[in-house]
C-alpha cells in the first residue's frame, strides 16, 4: 500500500485546536485566585459547568494529548528521514526554532508587562509568582520546565512547548539509531511511565510522546495488513467505546485509561480517517492552525480581563457569568486568527529564508 502523500492530517489538526481549548477551560478557575492560589472558588458556578464539567475538571490533561499527538505526527513525518540522514540535525532544529520562538517570545514579553502592570496595585502577581529575572532567562532559553525551574513563572502554559523542545532533540538522536529505534522508542516510553506523575512536566512529556510514536507504527503496520478501509473499521468502534466507558466513569476519572488507551485511541482513530479520506475536516482546518497561537495567547488575555474587570471595580464573581466567558472567546479566537496571519507564518518563512540565504561553507 502507498503511503500517504499528505503531510498534513486534518482530522489531527482539529483535534489539536479542540486539546488548545481545553485548556482554556481549565484555567478559567484563574479568574478566582488571590495570588497563586484560588480564593473562595466554587468550581460549579463557572458558565455552563453542567455541560463542560469534564473540561473545567480535567481540561488539563488535554496537555497529554499534545504530547501524544506530536509523538505521532514527528514518527509520521520526520523518523524515515532522520533515520536516512536526509534531515540534518540544523534544519531540523532551526525549522522547529522558527515553528516556536517567535510566538513565544512576543507573549513572554507581552505576560511579563502585563504582571508588571497588575502587581502594581496588589500584592503579587496573577497566578503564576515566579517572573523574575532567573525564570526570565529560562523562558528565554525555552527551558523553563527542565527540572531548573522554582515553580511556574510568565506564561506558564508554555511550559509544555519547553518539554517538546527536549522531546525533538530525543526523538532524534533516537531515530538516528535506525535498528535500535523502535526498541529505543519503547525503553523512551517505559522511562517515562517511571518519571509520571511524580516527576509531572517531564514525565507526561516523556510517557505521551512515545505513546504517540509507537500508536503510529502500530497504525502504519495496520495501514499495510488491513488497508486504510480495514484500519478505519478496526480503530474507530475501539475508539468510541473506549471513550463511553471513560465518560460513563467522568467522575472518577481513570488516568491510566485516558494515557494509555483512549488517547492513542483517539489519535489512531482520526488519522486513520485522515488516511482513508484525504480532505475529510479541511474546513476545520483553521482550528489547528490557531493551536499554538490559542494556547500561549490565552494566558495573557486573561492577565488583561483580570486587570480590565478589576478597573471596573467589578467583582470576580463576574467570572461565573456566561457573558464573560462568551466575551473571552470571542477575542480569543479572531486575535489566534490573526496572531497566525500576521506573527506566526511570517516569522517562521522569514527565519526560514534567512537560514537558506546562509551560505555553505565548502
Amino acid at each position: 500500500m502507498p503511503p500517504s502523500t499528505s503531510n498534513r492530517l486534518y482530522t489531527l489538526d482539529v483535534l489539536r485546536g479542540f486539546a488548545a481549548l481545553c485548556v482554556v477551560f481549565w484555567h478559567w478557575q484563574h479568574f478566582f485566585y488571590v495570588g497563586s492560589t484560588p480564593a473562595q472558588f466554587d468550581p460549579t458556578l463557572q458558565p455552563l459547568f453542567s455541560q463542560f464539567k469534564m473540561l473545567y475538571q480535567h481540561g488539563g490533561m488535554a496537555v497529554q494529548l499534545f504530547f501524544t499527538l506530536s509523538g505521532f505526527v514527528f514518527y509520521w513525518l520526520f523518523a524515515a528521514e532522520v533515520a536516512d540522514r536526509s534531515l540534518p540535525a540544523a534544519r531540523f532544529a532551526w525549522d522547529r526554532f522558527s515553528r516556536l520562538y517567535p510566538l513565544h517570545i512576543v507573549t513572554f514579553m507581552a505576560v511579563a508587562g502585563l504582571q508588571w502592570a497588575y502587581s502594581g496595585g496588589r500584592d503579587g502577581y496573577f497566578v503564576y509568582p515566579f517572573n523574575d529575572a532567573y525564570h526570565a532567562l529560562l523562558n528565554l532559553l525555552m527551558v523553563p520546565a527542565w527540572g531548573l525551574e522554582k515553580g511556574w513563572s510568565f506564561n506558564a502554559p508554555f511550559w509544555s512547548v519547553s518539554v517538546e523542545v527536549l522531546l525533538y532533540a530525543a526523538f532524534f538522536l533516537i531515530c538516528l539509531c535506525r535498528r535500535w529505534k523502535w526498541p529505543l522508542t519503547v525503553m523512551a516510553l517505559a522511562l517515562g511511565s517511571y518519571l509520571y506523575p511524580e516527576v509531572y512536566k517531564l514525565g507526561s512529556g516523556v510517557l505521551c510522546f512515545f505513546i504517540g510514536g509507537v500508536t503510529y507504527s502500530v497504525l502504519n503496520q495496520l495501514r499495510r495488513w488491513a488497508g486504510d478501509t480495514g484500519t478505519v473499521v478496526a480503530t474507530v468502534p475501539l475508539c468510541i467505546a473506549s471513550w463511553v466507558w471513560l465518560v460513563h466513569r467522568a467522575d472518577a476519572l481513570n488516568g491510566t485509561v485516558l494515557l494509555y488507551v483512549c488517547y492513542p485511541l483517539l489519535v489512531a482513530a482520526l488519522a486513520a480517517l485522515g488516511f482513508r479520506w484525504h480532505g475529510l475536516a479541511r474546513h476545520w482546518g483553521w482550528l489547528g492552525d490557531i493551536s499554538y497561537a490559542s494556547y500561549l495567547t490565552h494566558f495573557p488575555l486573561q492577565i488583561l480581563f483580570a486587570i480590565g474587570f478589576d478597573a471596573l471595580a467589578l467583582p470576580r464573581t463576574v467570572f461565573y457569568q456566561g457573558w464573560v466567558m462568551l466575551l473571552f472567546f470571542s477575542i480569543l479566537i479572531p486575535l489566534s486568527l490573526l496572531t497566525h496571519r500576521w506573527l506566526e507564518r511570517p516569522a517562521q518563512r522569514y527565519l526560514r529564508q534567512r537560514r537558506q540565504a546562509v551560505p555553505v561553507a565548502g
